[in-house]
């Protein structure tokens, strides 16, 4: 961000600054058009109305050691003239590096959570065993019907919460089907149909043939489960992160998981399941995570091709 200039207008609304402008690639000229971009966009609507997340910095407790404003992305963070530091919030996107990062604990977020203070007993993790849980996890296609509790389902939301989205934007939205899931399943599979008959898919459509000869069994498109949270977002990648965050906290928690692709085609197929999700032409299905209890019991990994790596 060292060659991007902000060119603003401010104003006040109450007593909350904020903008309006342009962020401008200073090297070549060029205005980047922040509306396209849900981090600037997300601070231009805070600012119309008035209700941002501010950053506000305890001056009686800041130091003035600068490490917020050297981490602040968008630069955000200046000096006062007795050395204190304190944050445009007009240009902040509340990203909260500079909560994190303080010695003294001088910035706050007053409208969030609180924070975690840092615990090594807590938060570190050995890096062989966060490996080797990454291998260990697999996708599971046999469920027992016994479901996930409300807790592990929270667990869950808050493990893809927590994974990064491009420019902070946090657009990633879940929808968690539980006690909706029966009354959704039959049209995923209706609409699973239809896609196979458009395409041609015989194989498939025999899925769909078993499971009208008994809808009461576990299928091939569901695997027993009874429970499935459709993750959503601006950006593919967004919610690919939050995803595999959720992947492995099912893993951490005993609980089996499956990436859904056929469920995932079928919702995006159909009109009235686009809109039972809340879906747009900005706002995507990422796929289907269907969760729950297994009874399978693995030995050991599964093996794996190596890397498709280049060292340049």
């Amino acid at each position: 961000m060292k060659n991007c200039l902000f060119q603003t207008e401010g104003y006040k609304k109450g007593d909350i600054p904020a903008f309006h402008g342009e962020i401008f690639d200073a090297d070549a000229g060029i205005p980047l058009d922040f509306r396209q971009n849900s981090r600037y966009n997300g601070v231009e609507q805070i600012c119309e109305k008035g209700d941002t997340a501010m950053v506000i910095i305890d001056s009686t407790l800041c130091t003035g050691c600068g490490l917020c404003a050297e981490n602040c992305a968008v630069h955000a963070i200046v000096k006062n003239e007795d050395g204190t530091c304190r944050c445009n919030s007009g240009w902040c996107f509340a990203c909260g590096q500079c909560v994190a990062i303080c010695p003294v604990g001088a910035p706050s977020m007053p409208e969030l959570e609180e924070p975690i203070p840092y615990d090594s007993g807590r938060f570190d993790l050995d890096p062989e065993t966060l490996l080797n849980a990454m291998r260990f996890r697999r996708s599971i296609r046999r469920f027992t019907g016994e479901k996930a509790s409300r807790r592990e389902l929270e667990l869950l939301l808050e493990a893809g919460r927590c994974a990064p989205t491009s420019s902070n934007s946090q657009n990633v939205g879940f929808t968690v089907l539980d006690e909706e899931f029966e009354t959704m399943r039959p049209k995923i599979w209706e609409s699973f149909a239809r896609c196979a008959r458009e395409n041609g898919r015989k194989l498939l459509l025999r899925r769909y043939e078993h499971y009208l000869a008994n809808p009461e069994a576990p299928d091939t498109l569901f695997y027993g489960g009874k429970q499935m949270i459709v993750v959503t977002s601006e950006r593919p990648v967004d919610g690919g992160l939050a995803l595999a965050n959720m992947e492995l906290m099912a893993h951490a928690l005993g609980l089996g998981a499956l990436y859904c692709g056929f469920a995932t085609r079928a919702i995006d197929a159909d009109p009235e399941l686009r809109a039972c999700f809340g879906l747009t032409e900005t706002r995507k299905i990422d796929s289907c995570l269907i969760v729950g209890h297994t009874d399978l019991k693995f030995q050991r990994t599964a093996p794996r091709n190596p890397p498709r790596a280049a060292w340049r």
